[in-house]
């Protein structure tokens, strides 16, 4: 009987070692490979999430601010770009100083990061907008060590065109002339008057007079007066009728800069003109002369009610952002704040009611605060306050902002024509 085998033959440990060996080099190179893959994946992955991270604050920066490019260190002076090429680490570049990335703060990404990742950043100024090209470069375990991301940001594009719809026609204007000054209803303009230049000149007035008068006159715009007022003592800051209360008051001094915008040139026109006063004859001069100083003091009037509208907003705006929770609201709120304070600041001169150095004194707090409150919360908006420090101290403010240039020349020719018989 045969005695039955216990053990492996030779040639079975043989085979079983070799197809050991087998499945362990196609396991070791299987793990290699996907170690090879996982870190190509790890290492482009964190340079994406930093790249992408420089784009959007680009965003942000300029989204805040016009001149945000400046202010972020991306262009000069008049807005050309710079190029850069920076380490991550250590606050050497202002995209990753707030939080930074330090030994102390961060360990482990420090070391990953110290001299090995290299930040990028070309620009390209065109008609509007930035484009902008972010990368990075790095000693890779994997692959080519280099990663590169697009994306448009606004540029600053100067003056723009302001649209106005308060004006009257003129021959509607004529026919309140002929009445008021002439004391002629049913009549012409040039049947009273043979001078032409006189008649450009009284046309020119009336629609200051009478746009300036209709408006102050006008029950919606004393609705709104009364219903802001009202709001104003019953609110409190937090609260939904308190930023209606607010809105009332912008809408209101959007629509009179409007209105006074719109005069503009009938002002310089009836200036230009002026010298025609002494054609027309007496006793319709000394009307005509009437109803220039009546003018002057109702334009003016706007530009004050004008003034006391953006002052509330002021204040009101700094209750607000008070109880603005998140980020975007408080964002909105700092650029209207900036926005209003900017043209109350370029503008002081010519505020009736508050003094020039009240203003002044007033909007250096405001920058105080706002550096204050944000130093920790938000670096974009920091930056701001530290740019219009700058514009201030070299008198470059209404340089750089063109509605402060559009209101100063305004309200200088307000005053003008205010004082244009003397």
């Amino acid at each position: 009987m045969r005695q039955s085998r216990k053990g492996f033959s030779l040639l079975e440990l043989l085979i079983g070692f070799f197809l050991l060996a087998s499945v362990s080099v196609i396991f070791l190179q299987t793990m290699h490979r996907f170690r090879k893959e996982t870190t190509f994946t790890s290492e482009n992955y964190l340079a994406s999430s930093l790249v992408e991270k420089v784009l959007e604050q680009c965003y942000q920066e300029t989204q805040l601010n016009p001149h945000g490019m400046k202010a972020i260190g991306l262009a000069d002076a008049s807005g050309s770009p710079y190029e850069i090429s920076t380490s991550i680490t250590d606050k050497e570049t202002v995209f990753f100083s707030q939080p930074s990335i330090t030994e102390d703060r961060t360990p482990e990404l420090y070391q990953l990061l110290k001299d090995n990742y290299a930040l990028t950043v070309e620009t390209e100024k065109k008609a509007g907008y930035y484009e902008m090209v972010a990368g990075l470069k790095w000693n890779a375990q994997s692959g080519r060590g280099e990663l590169f991301s697009s994306s448009r940001v606004l540029s600053f594009t100067g003056k723009k065109e302001v649209l106005t719809t308060f004006d009257l026609a003129d021959d509607a204007v004529e026919e309140r002339l002929v009445k008021d000054v002439f004391n002629a209803p049913g009549s012409s303009l040039g049947a009273e008057l043979s001078s032409a230049g006189a008649q450009t000149m009284l046309v020119h007035v009336g629609h200051v007079l009478y746009s300036s008068l209709d408006w102050l006159n006008d029950p919606d715009f004393a609705e709104k007066l009364q219903r802001a007022a009202s709001l104003e003592v019953f609110t409190q800051p937090g609260s939904d009728e308190y930023a209606r209360c607010s809105q009332l008051y912008f809408e209101m001094a959007r629509d009179l800069l409007h209105l006074m915008l719109s005069l503009q040139p009938h002002t310089k026109g009836a200036t230009d003109n002026i010298s025609f006063l002494t054609s027309i004859p007496l006793p319709e001069r000394f009307v005509v002369e009437g109803r220039i100083n009546r003018s002057g003091l109702y334009y003016r009037q706007l530009r004050r009610i004008f003034f006391n509208c953006i002052l509330k907003l002021s204040e009101r705006y700094e209750q607000q952002l008070k109880y603005a929770d998140f980020q975007r609201s408080q964002r909105q709120m700092v650029v209207r704040l900036f926005n209003i304070n900017r043209i109350l600041y370029a503008n002081r001169a010519f505020s009736e009611e508050v003094s020039a150095i009240t203003i002044e004194e007033r909007y250096i707090d405001f920058l105080d605060a706002v550096q204050a409150f944000f130093k920790d919360r938000d670096a974009s908006i920091c930056r701001m306050a530290d740019q219009e420090r700058s514009f201030i101290a070299t008198n470059k403010l209404t340089e750089n902002f063109f509605v402060l240039d559009l209101t100063g020349k305004l309200f200088k020719e307000i005053d003008e024509y205010v004082n244009v018989l003397d």
